[in-house]
């Protein structure tokens, strides 16, 4: 059962704005679809910013049931972003560490899959 609170994850990186549709699909049919399977997530996506100078943002965010479910998935270091030694040489810059905010307030469930939240 999901707690009273849930857990946003959030991870930023930068890439040429020429690679946002290669990088929106890789996103859509690797880490997202990953995200998505793992018990306690319930909601991922990829938010993309054109910044106008031939860079774009790009942030990976998840909502999930607990920091348990999060850790169950990244790990004793959840902080650590995990990125393919390919992928690397594909970014212009990356954020040093995963962020976690927790959300208690019922405002914020609005990320959250209609489905799950009844159980809030």
């Amino acid at each position: 059962m999901p707690s009273k609170s849930n857990v946003l994850r959030e991870w930023t990186f930068w890439i040429r704005t020429g690679l946002h549709d290669e990088c929106r699909v890789y996103l859509e049919l690797t880490k997202l679809k990953e995200l998505r399977a793992q018990p306690g997530c319930q909601r991922a996506a990829a938010l993309f910013r054109d910044l106008g100078d031939g860079s774009t943002e790009v942030a990976v965010v998840s909502a999930w049931d607990s920091m348990a479910s999060v850790r169950a998935f990244a790990g004793a270091e959840p902080l650590r972003p995990t990125i393919a030694p390919g992928d690397r040489k594909k970014l212009i810059d990356r954020e040093p560490t995963v962020r976690h905010y927790l959300a208690t307030d019922r405002s914020a469930i609005g990320i959250v899959a209609p489905e799950r939240r009844a159980a809030l």
